[in-house]
């Protein structure tokens, strides 16, 4: 396979070949149908002519004027650039043979309005009107230039042309042959017609790659092609002959309209082919800019006078034209290949639209037939601009196959080193397993082992330091336990709370260390009492103690209460070889939950039995059943 650059310089190669065979052919071509026209009319000089400046002059007037009043050009060249005044001309036709058909050609063919007057000896022999301002089929001859036909006459033949126009005023006069003329239009209509059909080919083709390929190079490229060949059907009337013939306001405006198509058009394709963003982003947003405004100039073509657009037109075409040129040379020198052949593309246009800019703004002066230049310009660059896409885009398949085969190779050696790594692995994965349920039995072993002592801090963390009992945190968690479980199960619960009588005279009498060992055998006498389960004694405070009694009624409750306080009545408490007697007061509380009551009701209630109790002189036991009405029954 061959190299990417290589294949560009065998593109380019082809390129310079295939151009220099085209400009080798049209330049055969045109000189053979300048050589065929030349031979067969005659060129009219002397002209003489007036400019109307205040439009007062009717042929009558006209014809009675001698002297120095009429101009002529040495030089025979009549191009007035944008001239809004009418111009009157004046010549004589050369000796004509009378037995042949005679034709007379105003040149330059968007003058707006022509009037044409054979007179002899004050005789007007024949009087004709066209111009661009008249539909297209009231011309005398319908021919897309200025065709009229010569009377007859022996004697010379003074002819007086008036033309008027909002465009650049050029002025030429030829007198053919009919049959010579019919041939020269036969040759005409072939060249324009291959012309045309070539621009209509390019872009079209453009278009089908831009619904292909999605790019809008393509699409910039075709609508430049569409709107050029638009363009020159215009300015040598032959859209106002095919396309518009019913419309003389479109005449008028479809040469400023395309023409601004056509520059948008270029400056985007300049952008976009070119890549101008990535070197400078600047540039990129001031031609875009640039195509914007010639967008918007296509609408003000509608509204502002054709004169003033026109100049204003021509200058930002000079202007614009340099700037593409100049993008052009500056990325040439950047070393972006592209660039060198595109500009190449432009010099051949740039060149002979400067050469009619600078002729229709009268700043200088031509003899040359620009109209054929403008059009064998704009095939060449085209088929140059068509070859840059091509190689443009060749360009881009071979980057993106680069990158595939790149992207390939890299694929594979990834894949080579997943294998190894898979073989690496495979090595591995008994060794691997082994060591995982290795890991996995000691972390199962300490998983059970944390557990066990979890649950042994859990417990040691529920159960009174002094005791042994569970201690307050434990209680108050079981509390709210049992008191939900009696209001969905609808079982009676028992609060017990007991409080050691006298116990702080116990203290100041016999010391703490005494009281301490009285509240280790209170405790230890309450939870002998307890024979289930699921009752719980807990140390709430001090000398205070509180029994939690799931489905116990009070009476249960009071005699499971009495017998323990009996027990304590009686036993004589040992310290220090000091007997120490001990009474409580115990308070109870029974009842169902109620969903409505608040969970710390029944602990309340208990509460204040217990402070009942005390008050009717202690040692003894008080209860109460609470109903749904928290009553006390």
């Amino acid at each position: 396979m061959q190299s990417a650059p290589l294949q560009i310089k065998i593109t380019n190669n082809w390129l310079f070949v295939v151009v220099a065979l085209f400009c080798v052919i049209m330049g055969f071509i045109y000189p053979s149908i300048q050589a065929s026209t030349s031979s067969v009319y005659s060129r009219v000089t002397g002209i003489e002519y007036i400019v109307d400046d205040h439009s007062q002059f009717t042929l009558d007037s006209i014809i009675k004027q001698r002297g120095q009043v009429w101009q002529s050009d040495s030089q025979g060249n009549y191009s007035f650039g944008m001239a809004a005044s009418p111009h009157w001309f004046k010549l004589t036709l050369p000796q004509i043979d009378v037995q042949r058909t005679w034709l007379l050609e105003v040149g330059y063919p968007l003058l707006d309005n022509v009037s044409v007057w054979f007179e002899d000896n004050g005789l007007v022999l024949a009087e004709y009107h066209s111009g661009d301002r008249l539909p297209f089929n009231q011309r005398p001859i319908e021919n897309e230039r200025f065709i009229f036909p010569v009377p007859q006459a022996k004697q010379l033949i003074t002819v007086y042309i008036r033309v008027e126009t909002t465009g650049a005023l050029r002025m030429s006069v030829d007198v053919w042959p009919q049959a010579s003329y019919l041939s020269f239009a036969s040759e005409y209509n072939i060249v324009m017609g291959l012309f045309f059909g070539f621009m209509l080919a390019m872009g079209i083709s453009s278009l089908f790659n831009f619904a292909t390929t999605k790019l809008g190079v393509f699409a910039a490229y075709s609508g430049y092609v569409f709107f050029l060949a638009l363009s020159l059907a215009a300015l040598h009337g032959l859209g106002y002959k095919h396309l518009w013939p019913n419309s003389p306001w479109f005449q008028q405006h479809a040469l400023p309209i395309f023409a601004n198509l056509t520059v948008a058009f270029s400056i985007i394709f300049c952008d976009l082919l070119l890549d101008v963003k990535r070197y400078s982003l600047k540039l990129s947003r001031l031609l875009r800019l640039l195509a914007l405004l010639y967008f918007l100039s296509v609408l003000l073509s509608l509204f502002v006078p054709l004169p003033l657009l026109n100049s204003g037109f021509l200058f930002m075409l000079l202007a614009s034209g340099a700037l593409i040129y100049g993008v052009g040379i500056w990325l040439w020198t950047k070393g972006v290949s592209l660039a060198g052949v595109y500009t190449l593309a432009w010099s051949v246009l740039f060149f002979a639209g400067f050469i009619i800019c600078l002729d229709n703004l009268n700043i200088a002066k031509f003899d040359l037939p620009s109209d054929y230049l403008m059009v064998l310009g704009a095939a060449i660059e085209t088929l140059l601009l068509a070859l840059v896409l091509a190689i443009n885009n060749n360009q881009q398949r071979l980057a993106l196959q680069q990158t595939q085969d790149e992207l390939l190779a890299k694929t594979i050696e990834e894949k080579q080193t997943q294998e190894s790594m898979l073989a690496l692995q495979e090595n591995t994965q008994e060794e691997l397993e082994y060591k995982v349920q290795e890991r996995t039995l000691e972390l199962e072993i300490a998983l059970r082992e944390l557990s066990e002592i979890n649950r042994e801090l859990q417990e040691k963390n529920t159960l009174d330091a002094l005791t042994g009992v569970r201690n307050r945190s434990y209680f108050d968690k079981k509390y709210i336990a049992e008191t939900r479980r009696s209001r969905r199960e609808r079982t009676q619960l028992s609060i017990v709370m007991l409080d050691i009588d006298h116990f702080k005279s116990v203290n100041d009498k016999y010391g703490h260390l005494a009281g301490d060992e009285c509240i280790i055998a209170v405790a230890r006498m309450l939870k002998g009492a307890l024979k289930r389960p699921s009752d719980d004694l807990c140390r709430y405070g001090g000398e205070e103690f509180v029994l939690i009694l799931p489905s116990t009624e009070l009476a249960g409750a009071t005699a499971l209460v009495e017998q323990v306080r009996e027990k304590i009545e009686k036993q004589i408490i040992q310290f220090d070889g000091q007997n120490i007697s001990l009474t409580i007061s115990a308070g109870i509380a029974t009842a169902v939950v109620n969903p409505q009551d608040a969970e710390d009701t029944l602990l309340a209630a208990a509460d204040q039995q217990l402070y009942s109790a005390k008050k009717a002189g202690r040692n003894n036991v008080k209860g109460i059943f609470l109903d749904a009405n928290d009553e006390y029954l």
